[in-house]
């Protein structure tokens, strides 16, 4: 693994890794991600819907938009 630049771990007296400081403009896609990644593990658990209702879904929506107009 490379070590990236702008990313410091700091450590207790015991060595014990207790933070993370990241420099966000040397590195803003590692942290986006890292957002990303918390925030979906957060919503492992929420009942989900397949692909396929969402897309009827979404196509009923446009069409009542469309006639709307």
């Amino acid at each position: 693994m490379s070590k990236l630049k702008g990313i410091k771990v700091v450590r207790n007296k015991r060595g014990k890794a207790r933070l993370l400081v990241v420099d966000i403009e040397k590195n803003y896609d590692v942290v986006e991600n890292l957002v990303d990644v918390l925030e979906s593990e957060k919503r492992l658990d929420e009942p989900g819907k397949p692909a396929k209702e969402v897309f009827k879904e979404l196509e009923l929506l446009h069409s009542k938009k469309k006639k709307g107009k």
